[in-house]
């Protein structure tokens, strides 16, 4: 692939996020709810009535966006995350110059930034995740437009994708640290320096990048001896040089402890230790920081998020997962990863609707959906599973609904259409059992 195919990438996934825009917030075939956190505002453009959401996290976020030296007020509490912050300052500050200050509102410009930024997520992750199935779509651009529209179209994506946040990035730290582990021989200092850059968007990116050592070890591609040890100690302290060097920035030149909202206010992860070695406890809303019920608590979450995504989760089953996969080293690598990162996730001690088991488990579910579509033979199935996957989750509510399905028009026509493709794909099966035993 080269950077033209990049490009056309990037504008095939604006053309979807526009659609979905239009089908979510212009025409309202479900109605725009959040349901936590996110508000609707109602705008009038050339007299078209558009409803745009507004997190409850935005000013927070777009404070420091307007102005960089927020980042360093004491106790900011995206502190942690300055490259995503410094970035969508550049972009929004670039889109409000080119206007030529047409754009009345900054804060619109904003917006504008923090969509262009997802996207460029959506498209890499996608880019990335074809390098992993060693598939290339340069020619073939129609395929990548319907991956992009079920990759745009995953909840998390369709949701997320106007707000300021970095949920977006858990995809792409996923097929990142997956392409690492399917071409080792990318892993160098550079590559280090570029997660320790990440980190500063999003730390799980760190953790990603230690699973990845722990993957080529586990499967001795790499060796317990002094050489490949030394050489994954080097490749760590290079990723989390940045992260570093930026907390002692904050400490020794803005004279402050820099500041972590998620550990030390919500606990997240650092409640374990707390827990066996203090007497600190973190209580009420989403906390589940007891030893065994943590579990429990996430074990309940998983099976919330498998009933929410149930269609493109009966398609990954009904193809038997393990002698499908099992051939693509690929995907083999995707899974293994995936699994890694979701029994991290179930440390983390709080436990909003959904959210941190789409990170791991409903990330794989979209990919392996993505697979089976690229690997079809019969155009027939192909064209049903895609129709299905579509309408499911076009129709889809938000996850923080509290009955995680409201069934519409859209989800049932998906049930329908699923269940012609299941007799459809059971009828192939059957004729090719037939042509097989005449064969022997």
């Amino acid at each position: 692939m080269n950077t033209k195919t990049y490009i056309k990438f990037y504008l095939i996934n604006v053309v979807n996020v526009s659609f979905l825009f239009l089908i979510n917030f212009v025409f309202k075939f479900i109605e725009p709810n959040y349901f936590i956190c996110n508000t609707i505002n109602d705008y009038k453009f050339f007299n078209i009535k558009i409803s745009y959401p507004i997190s409850c996290d935005q000013e927070s976020y777009y404070s420091a966006i307007r102005n960089l030296p927020t980042l360093f007020t004491e106790g900011y509490v995206y502190q942690g995350r300055p490259l995503f912050i410094t970035i969508n300052n550049l972009i929004s500050n670039f889109i409000n110059f080119m206007s030529f200050n047409i754009i009345p509102d900054f804060d619109v410009a904003i917006h504008i930034s923090i969509i262009l930024l997802n996207i460029f997520v959506i498209t890499l992750s996608s880019i990335l995740f074809l390098k992993i199935l060693n598939k290339d779509l340069s020619n073939n651009i129609f395929t990548y437009f319907l991956i992009s529209l079920v990759l745009c179209s995953s909840p998390l994506n369709k949701w997320g994708i106007f707000d300021p946040s970095n949920q977006l990035w858990t995809l792409l730290i996923i097929t990142f640290n997956t392409y690492l582990i399917t071409k080792q021989d990318n892993i160098n200092y550079k590559t280090s320096l570029l997660v320790g850059c990440l980190v500063l968007i999003h730390r799980i990116f760190l953790v990603g990048y230690t699973l990845v050592f722990l993957i080529l070890l586990i499967e001795k591609i790499m060796k317990f001896n002094m050489k490949d040890l030394t050489h994954i100690f080097k490749m760590l302290i290079i990723s989390i040089l940045p992260f570093v060097i930026y907390n002692l920035y904050i400490f020794i030149f803005e004279n402050q402890i820099p500041y972590d909202e998620n550990s030390s206010h919500y606990g997240q992860f650092i409640w374990l230790p707390l827990y066996l070695f203090t007497s600190r406890r973190f209580e009420g809303g989403w906390h589940c920081m007891e030893i065994p019920n943590f579990l429990a608590c996430y074990l309940v979450d998983n099976f919330q998020l498998i009933l929410y995504l149930i269609v493109p989760f009966f398609f990954v089953i009904i193809t038997n997962p393990l002698n499908a996969y099992r051939n693509n080293l690929g995907l083999e690598k995707l899974i293994k990863f995936s699994a890694l990162i979701y029994l991290f996730y179930s440390l983390i001690g709080w436990y909003p609707p959904i959210r941190f088991s789409y990170y791991s488990i409903g990330n794989l579910i979209i990919l392996l959906n993505v697979f089976l579509l690229l690997n079809y033979k019969e155009k027939l199935l192909k064209t049903l599973h895609l129709l299905s996957v579509l309408s499911f989750m076009i129709f889809l509510n938000h996850w923080n609904y509290e009955g995680i399905i409201d069934i519409n028009i859209g989800i049932i026509a998906s049930i329908i259409i699923f269940v012609v493709y299941l007799i459809n794909y059971f009828l192939s099966i059957n004729k090719k059992q037939k042509i097989n035993e005449k064969n022997e």
